[in-house]
């Protein structure tokens, strides 16, 4: 079936038959790969690396992709000992010289001593001054008989660090949350009890394999069961959304994984006649994971409300909730349950249900005291998913209690049953499809512009007409009035900083508005609720942007 266009019979028939994955490239050809084939892929990585000098505890740094070849690459560290640093790519405008600084930064910071050059990481290890190692070419007869299973060697490395996932957005010196062997088997376990996963269930999931969603959930989950997947290009879906449908539709899809926007823009994206012309049958969907980003039940209710008439089930998308830092997933509605929702603080969310397995979930107060149900704090997490915390540079792990609490930086309650709910986040962390970007971090670089004034910069994402959208609220330029600056006027001052935040994380701002002041703290913090009441002030109902 390899370079097969997508069509239903030969995918369905060959995952029915063969186990293994079928990866789906960004012009949506087909690229098989049995689980005997991989087996003997990754056994064939292991002794390529250790060929080129790489040794357990080695630290390699890496991107993703989702292809055959970068699977077998990070499996055969893996069953080798060495600890893959998982990054992502640069996003789509993002501007190339800083992306590059960023990964220079991180590398010597973490003493990196290899760089799997593919993709964006071309060139990067001379700039490090670090060894190159190559991408592992495809398995051959004469190559090492398969490895025995691709999770039972990794059950006896305990507590040792597995891989090092960074954040994905914006942060200058981001922190590498550590995978222990431990954490991942335990977390994968969570998975296949939660979905109630069987070795007929089809995975399918476009979710890039540098973020934990896609690696752990997409990808790992199905090693568990044996279970047949199908993995998409990310870029493929977002060009295209109807392929995330298509892919479900033709392979008998049971399982995905997902955030809210992928919702959300099947929903508005994909027209009528290319839904005629696909001819869907989504009616094989039992499990689909909404999580990663705050859940919105509109999303949900559109989605269902469009796609029912192709078969989708009413009741089939979950709620749920999960983090790096915890290995993937640690809340889920009970299989089968319709959502929940409750009225918070004047808002109806929906419940992304109880902790899964030894998970212990705590909602905090400001000192780490635990509240009744009902009251919104923190979200404090323990259990044996939960990972050893941030890993600094110096090998150091910081971010949990003496007694084993990870505060979480989620806010949220829990009812009477024990259900939670998130009501939002503690710090200025702004989510993208599915990307992490801090306000502080992207407030940061804007203030090195030389007409921006000092500590006088505020980015924050606020919700307006059901959509995240991102606004950055700062000081009138240096020497300037209300309506220009030195004959400029403001709204070029605007577009400078929309086209400078797009170049340099990526990442599309709704709003630019200039003000007297930013409301602060007593302690001279910015007061975040402040200054989104201001914004919301400045704006109209639907928060459209206008001069006033």
């Amino acid at each position: 079936m390899q370079g097969d266009a997508l069509h239903e019979g030969s995918l369905r028939q060959w995952l029915r038959k063969t186990r293994g994955i079928v990866f789906v490239d960004r012009t949506f050809r087909l690229h098989s790969c049995t689980y005997a084939d991989l087996a003997r892929g990754v056994a064939a990585a292991k002794r390529f690396f250790r060929g080129r000098g790489v040794r357990p505890g080695d630290r390699v740094l890496l991107s993703m992709g989702t292809e055959p070849a970068m699977v077998r690459a990070f499996l055969g560290l893996l069953h080798l000992g060495a600890i893959p640093f998982s990054v992502a790519p640069p996003l789509m405008g993002q501007d190339a010289g800083a992306y590059e600084a960023r990964l220079v930064r991180l590398a010597r910071a973490y003493r990196v001593g290899a760089v799997l050059e593919t993709g964006p990481l071309r060139g990067l290890a001379s700039k490090i001054g670090t060894a190159t190692v190559a991408l592992p070419r495809p398995p051959q007869e004469t190559d090492a008989p398969p490895v025995p299973s691709l999770l039972e060697p990794l059950s006896r490395r305990g507590d040792e660090v597995a891989f090092v996932q960074f954040s994905s957005g914006s942060t200058s010196d981001p922190k590498g949350v550590p995978i222990t062997f431990a954490n991942l088997l335990d977390n994968l376990q969570l998975i296949v009890q939660n979905d109630r996963r069987r070795a007929d269930s089809v995975m399918v999931s476009w979710l890039p394999l540098y973020h934990d969603m896609g690696l752990v959930g997409g990808l790992f989950s199905n090693f568990v069961r044996g279970n047949a997947a199908v993995l998409l290009d990310p870029l493929g879906f977002i060009a295209r959304p109807v392929s995330w449908l298509r892919a479900l539709s033709r392979a008998g899809g049971t399982l995905s994984p997902i955030p809210n926007f992928a919702l959300d823009l099947c929903t508005d994206r994909i027209p009528d006649p290319q839904l005629e012309e696909e001819r869907l049958d989504l009616s094989t969907v039992e499990y689909v994971y909404n999580g990663s980003e705050p859940v919105r039940l509109r999303s949900i209710e559109r989605f269902e409300q469009r796609f029912g008439p192709f078969g989708l089930r009413r009741g089939c998308i979950y709620p749920v909730y999960g983090m790096s830092e915890a290995t993937l997933i640690v809340t889920a509605p009970a299989y089968g349950e319709p959502v929940v929702t409750r009225e918070i603080e004047g808002r109806r969310f929906p419940a992304v249900g109880f902790p899964l397995g030894d998970f212990d979930v705590r909602i905090c107060d400001e000192q780490g005291r635990a509240l009744q149900a009902g009251r919104v704090g923190e979200l404090w997490l323990r259990g044996s998913s939960v990972t050893p915390g941030y890993w600094d540079p110096a090998g150091r792990f910081s971010g949990r209690t003496p007694e084993g609490w990870l505060p979480s930086g989620d806010l949220g309650t829990r009812d009477e049953a024990g259900r939670v709910y998130i009501t939002g986040r503690k710090k200025d962390l702004i989510l993208h499809r599915g990307r992490n970007f801090y306000g502080h971090d992207i407030a940061g670089e804007i203030e090195v512009l030389p007409w921006v004034r000092k500590g006088k910069t505020y980015v924050f994402s606020v919700d307006l007409e059901g959509e995240e959208r991102v606004v950055v609220l700062l000081g009138y330029p240096r020497e300037a009035g209300r309506d220009s600056a030195g004959g400029r006027p403001l709204a070029d001052y605007a577009e400078e900083i929309r086209a400078f935040v797009f170049r340099r994380f990526g990442l599309p701002v709704h709003d630019v508005r200039f003000v007297s002041r930013l409301p602060k703290t007593t302690s001279g913090k910015v007061a975040r609720h402040l200054c989104e009441r201001l914004y919301l002030d400045m704006v109209g109902a639907n928060g459209e942007p206008r001069q006033d």
